[in-house]
């Protein structure tokens, strides 16, 4: 057997491919933040990006110098106003003192920099809320295209309200965030928003995972009711929603749907295979069972996307190193050029291989897992899937530290929803003049989602931590059902709180997302 090296794909490169293919974008970064995902977002719906330049030098007036300790004055108020003279005048052209435009340019960051992702590189996406704020910052690594491919996908034949709505709010300028920067808005030029280099090779990728049938649903049964649900939301905040609220809770929501869709693309996938729940935790940690089985169940989901990733890699193994019927995954090893990759490829295998009975196509596909996330390629592509959904889930909200004491480290954590994204929940799944009962909500919760909080019916979920009824369990959850039964109350209240259930004197409690609750 003999591997033409212009054939070969690398372990990082193999990895690369198996994101783009099934996640739809590359998620091992642990900086991803929301502002990213709805940059790339907003960039794919809308088409075009700015110069964000100008704006981002008024934002920027100091630096910090990091290894020297200090703030570095950048851009002072007389360069800004030498470079944009006319931008910052008054009616009668006088131009505003030093400590006027000081304490303007220190609220401008607060408010469009509030994600700390501004700078005066190609690496900038704003707070976003006007057209003429997105940027080419490419950060999200694609998540944004996918959001946006979900959003927009079988457009042509059935409605989108997911990206009309954003669309038509991006051409807004009448709120607080849009006034403050309208001052350097037009200075930057547009560009129109072409794909190139991994985003290009990525938007061939993906066509089989964004699929649509013939009524331009999505085939994917995990990503047709993440739409169903986005449309509704988008429904209700047309509706009901104020700008700014809403394009943020179309952001959230879409934060949550990247998370969604990776947990559950194994069980899309692979026969048999694994479908994590979402275990809320509404007692900030302080319950010890509940914070660890909330935990498990984080970690149900990384270990279905390793279990996915791992699949598809032995997929690939079988692929090349098969002659004949045979799999011959030694002489395939041998057969590779000498190279340092390749060496650390052929060491890893053997380590892998140590075992009584281990299958080397088994060993191989781990082998090629392990130097694929640690060992092998650029850094961009190194470190593990969920690095995306961990940076993404801490600061949208809905995975807090799995220690409310602050030691669970930075994969240690567990799902808590905040009073916002109850309320995206709601929205989400239930529409306006619809009410329905509690009970009812939760499935919908744990059908569209597979969100549970503690039902007795859903005790058997929480402890083989699958929501397949009768799964394999893989590792029993202990879970006092006394904090089970308390945080399903928790969780009730907080609906209720939030102003979208009541509770009737016969014990019945309905959710409605309409205004003025009867």
């Amino acid at each position: 057997m003999s591997v033409p090296e212009g054939e070969l794909e690398t372990p990082d490169a193999l990895l690369r491919r198996i994101y783009d293919e099934d996640f739809g974008f590359l998620p091992t970064n642990s900086s991803m933040k929301p502002v990213h995902v709805a940059n790339g977002m907003a960039r794919r719906l809308v088409g075009f990006n700015t110069d964000h330049l100008p704006l981002a030098r008024v934002l920027r007036q100091r630096v910090m110098k990091q290894k020297a300790g200090y703030m570095e004055e950048r851009n002072p108020n007389s360069a800004i106003l030498h470079d944009y003279p006319e931008r910052f005048r008054d009616g009668y052209g006088n131009a505003p003192n030093d400590e006027d435009l000081t304490a303007f340019r220190s609220l401008a960051k607060d408010t469009l920099g509030a994600d700390g992702a501004v700078f005066e590189t190609n690496q900038a996406s704003f707070t976003l809320s006007h057209h003429r704020m997105i940027t080419g910052d490419i950060s999200d690594n694609g998540s944004g295209d996918l959001v946006a491919a979900l959003l927009t996908a079988g457009d042509q034949i059935r409605p989108a309200p997911g990206a009309a709505i954003v669309r038509d709010l991006l051409k807004e300028d009448a709120d607080p965030w849009t006034m403050i920067g309208w001052p350097m808005l037009d200075v930057g030029d547009q560009r129109e928003a072409t794909l190139t280099g991994a985003a290009l090779v990525r938007s061939g990728r993906v066509a089989n995972l964004l699929a649509t049938d013939a009524a331009g649903m999505l085939v994917s049964p995990t990503l047709r009711e993440l739409r169903a649900r986005y449309d509704q939301l988008a429904d209700y905040e047309a509706a009901y929603g104020a700008k700014l609220t809403a394009l943020r809770r179309m952001t959230l929501f879409g934060c949550f749907a990247i998370h969604v869709h990776m947990i559950r693309r194994c069980g899309d996938v692979v026969p048999d295979g694994p479908r994590p729940p979402i275990l809320l935790d509404l007692f900030d940690g302080r319950r010890r069972s509940l914070r660890e089985a909330s935990a498990a169940s984080l970690q149900r989901g990384f270990r279905a996307i390793e279990q996915l990733v791992l699949h598809r890699i032995r997929e690939h193994v079988r692929t090349v190193a098969t002659v004949g019927d045979e799999e011959k995954v030694g002489e395939y090893l041998d057969s590779l050029p000498e190279s340092t990759d390749n060496d650390l490829v052929r060491a890893e295998y053997e380590a892998q291989l140590v075992g009584v009975g281990r299958d080397p196509g088994d060993a191989l596909a781990e082998a090629f897992w392990k130097m694929g996330y640690s060992g092998v390629g650029p850094k961009s592509v190194k470190g593990f899937p969920w690095h995306a959904l961990l940076a993404l889930g801490r600061r949208s909200g809905y995975l807090l530290p799995e220690d409310d004491r602050g030691r669970g480290g930075k994969e240690h954590k567990r799902y808590g929803p905040n009073a916002e994204f109850a309320e995206v929940l709601v929205a989400a799944t239930v529409a306006p003049g619809e009410p329905v009962d509690f009970d009812e909500f939760l499935d919908h919760l744990r059908d569209s989602f597979g969100i549970i909080v503690g039902r007795r019916v859903d005790f058997d979920i929480i402890r083989n931590n699958d929501l397949r009824r009768g799964a394999l369990m893989q590792r029993s959850v202990s879970v006092n059902e006394n904090d089970l039964r308390a945080n399903l109350l928790a969780f009730k209240n907080l609906i209720i709180d939030i102003g979208l259930a009541k509770s009737y004197a016969d014990g019945r409690t309905v959710v409605t997302t309409d205004e003025g609750i009867a």
